[in-house]
């Protein structure tokens, strides 16, 4: 199976909020002088880089062992002739 790599292309996807929670974030962002979803894609990177890289490390250790498989030399030639190193 070929790896792909991530794009830098912002990705979409469709989310539910609740009227509430819609309505309160509006105001949130109004009061900012920025319209609704700006205001809530800067809330969500923010969050992003808030959180704790050693901690997303640990999960991904404990629940997606098929990372620390070790890489085998065609496998990681590949993969770097297919990034030009």
């Amino acid at each position: 199976m070929e790896a792909t790599v991530r794009s830098s292309q912002p990705r979409r996807k469709l989310i539910d909020i609740k009227p509430d929670t819609f309505r309160r974030l509006s105001v949130m962002a109004a009061s900012r002088g920025t319209n609704l979803k700006k205001f809530i894609e800067s809330c969500l990177d923010e969050l992003v880089e808030s959180n704790d890289d050693a901690a997303i490390y640990r999960y991904l250790v404990q629940t997606d062992p098929e990372g620390m498989e070790m890489v085998g030399e065609e496998e990681k030639s590949a993969f770097e002739k297919r990034l030009g190193l």
